[in-house]
């Protein structure tokens, strides 16, 4: 479908023009783009974010695998699913942009469990148009690539809010219907050709204990899935924030949000100095928001379960990143040294 055929049939405007290309999506796969609306009855702005895959992939690092590729074609297809039955649910204190309309909103798919390399393939109607919000134009102008402690805090606050708005004690097989069952882009049920590239070693061998204990906890919520400081949008003075890019949103740990944002957001340093204070800020943040929230689930609970967590999340993303690219900046001494922590924990349980 034409993209401002679909605006013009969603939103009741007089003229639609296209302003900026904000970002193509990551290895081809389309492209979000900016829109100036003109009529009465209509938001000046807003934001359209079109998929369309290549027919010949193009992955940065050479990931160009069937898996891979479907991988992606699903992550969009949980992405519409966010939109179309869950994002509704979030309030202020979890900021996400609101959406106007999807060209597959017919589309609800069940549960999206690790990914299948063996399923059918989804070519055929993986192409998509999403409707959303102008988060600049609601207040939230601002990208930051690193983020002072108090800018990071706000950041945490939002993920904090957003775990405890969704927080499940023991829930059902199906849930949550139409995301991720496992929520994150690098959980291992979902890369096993970065894992199969690892180099034989301890963490290799303790992988998929890693994953079952961040997998297989009694609490779970929504996580964000791939919650880098590049997907929040802050306001003028960054008191404020809104979270954006919900292709990997889905059931689990908290955990693994809280350390694939610190590491993205602080230096190596800063992570070694502050991941402490930071999670006891994160879990007091929880506390509040379950109060508030009026949650029969008591914060304490989920805090003794996931607290030890932490380095776990932070042991398995190493894991991924030794195996899609032991180059990258991430895979650090502090990054090597919390994994040390948690392979000598595992040796000594063992």
């Amino acid at each position: 479908m034409d993209i401002e055929d679909f605006i013009s049939q969603t939103i009741s405007c007089d003229s639609i023009i296209a302003i900026e290309t904000i970002q193509t999506l990551w290895s081809g796969y389309g492209e979000i783009v900016r829109y100036r609306l003109e009529g009465q009855s209509c938001p000046a702005s807003i934001i359209v974010k079109s998929i369309c895959p290549p027919k010949q992939t193009q992955h940065p690092r050479g990931w160009n695998t069937s898996a891979s590729h479907q991988r992606k074609l699903l992550s969009y297809r949980v992405e519409a699913n966010w939109y179309h039955a869950w994002s509704k649910m979030c309030d202020e204190d979890s900021r996400v942009p609101t959406c106007y309309g999807l060209s597959s909103h017919d589309q609800v798919y069940a549960a999206v469990d690790a990914y299948d390399t063996h399923s059918p393939c989804i070519e055929s109607d993986s192409a998509a148009i999403i409707l959303l919000s102008d988060l600049d134009a609601e207040g939230f102008p601002m990208r930051h690539q690193r983020l002072t402690l108090e800018q990071a805090k706000v950041c945490i606050e939002w993920l904090a809010n957003f775990h405890a708005h969704f927080m499940q004690d023991s829930p059902e097989d199906n849930w949550p219907e139409g995301l991720w069952k496992l929520g994150c882009y690098w959980h291992l049920g979902t890369r096993e050709d970065e894992y199969r590239a690892m180099p034989d070693s301890s963490l290799k061998q303790s992988a998929h204990r890693l994953d079952a204990l961040l997998s297989q906890t009694r609490f779970k919520t929504l996580i964000h899935g791939d919650a880098k400081v590049a997907n929040f949008c802050f306001s003028e003075d960054s008191s404020r924030v809104a979270a954006v890019d919900f292709q990997y949103v889905g059931g689990g740990c908290g955990m693994r949000d809280l350390v694939y944002f610190i590491g993205s957001c602080l230096s190596e340093e800063a992570c070694k100095q502050h991941h402490v204070s930071l999670t006891r800020f994160y879990f007091l943040k929880l506390d509040q928001a379950l109060i508030n929230q009026r949650s029969a689930i008591i914060a304490k609970d989920i805090e003794q379960e996931w607290r030890p967590l932490f380095a776990v999340a932070w042991a398995d993303f190493q894991r991924f990143i030794l195996g899609w690219a032991p180059e990258y900046h991430k895979n650090n001494d502090f990054s090597r040294y919390m994994t040390s922590q948690v392979i000598k924990q595992f040796n000594v349980i063992s």
